[in-house]
């Protein structure tokens, strides 16, 4: 079995969030380490109890994660660990990066000079517009784009990008194979040529509510800064503008 066979089966091992399976590396050295771990050992770490701990040892994840590696390669999906050169160096030394990376398309190095444009799903016409210009702006200066691939101002961000003839990532908060909103189905194809599509959900996962401030923090970890564009006081772009700040990074409003 290969290294990445157990990067995938402690990843989607119950119980086991980002900042929970950092301590479970910590602790064992690799994925197959924890997986091997006995109960007893499991407990001794901060954040597992005694049910976690049941779970891990009571999980049958070989079936599952074959089925997974089967799909990823068979949709031409690449996985990225955090100990591969090519993860976002950003992104890794965030308070709690994704381990693992799901990417159609491609992550460069250029990448590192990100700005992420966020927003309303409901914008104004000027917003939309506002949105689009900025995004242009900054892939004509080689500014990589990062944004949602939502409705609205993330839409126009990611529009601009490509109109500008930069690179773009798009961050999921579902599984890279499901589509949304499924009318982005072009522009999800657009910014995987141009750019990338990453999510840090297993296959199949649906778009639930929320998943989407957990890939909130990923998008301002990708970027040195955020701008947001028309977000009301409760939305997702207000969280990922905390995210930001809580990471060092910038925010323009």
């Amino acid at each position: 079995m290969s290294d990445l066979y157990h990067w995938v089966a402690l990843s989607m091992a119950p119980g086991v969030g980002s900042v929970l399976f950092k301590r479970l590396i910590s602790a064992f050295g690799n994925p197959e380490g924890a997986l091997k771990a006995s109960a007893k050992d499991l407990k001794r770490i901060e954040g597992i109890g005694p049910k976690v701990a049941a779970s891990l040892r009571r999980f049958d994840w070989k079936p599952m994660v074959e089925k997974e590696l089967r799909s990823v390669e068979k949709i031409g999906v690449k996985l990225v660990t955090w100990e591969d050169e090519k993860y976002p160096f950003s992104l890794k030394h965030i308070y709690d990066p994704p381990p693992l990376l799901y990417v159609l398309g491609s992550l460069r190095r250029k990448d590192e000079v990100a700005v992420a444009v966020v927003g309303s799903r409901h914008p104004t016409s000027y917003g939309q517009a506002a949105a689009e210009r900025i995004a242009m702006g900054l892939s004509r200066r080689g500014v990589t784009v990062v944004s949602g691939l939502a409705r609205g101002v993330d839409t126009a961000a990611h529009r601009g990008a490509i109109a500008g003839g930069g690179r773009t990532i798009g961050v999921l908060g579902c599984g890279i194979d499901i589509i949304y909103p499924p009318e982005n189905r072009a522009l999800y194809d657009s910014v995987a040529s141009q750019g990338a599509v990453i999510s840090e959900f297993p296959l199949g996962t649906p778009p639930e509510s929320d998943h989407f401030p957990i890939r909130n923090r990923v998008i301002s970890g990708l970027s040195r800064g955020v701008a947001v564009v028309e977000a009301t006081l409760r939305s997702g772009s207000l969280i990922t503008a905390r995210f930001a700040l809580e990471q060092g990074r910038d925010v323009y409003a």
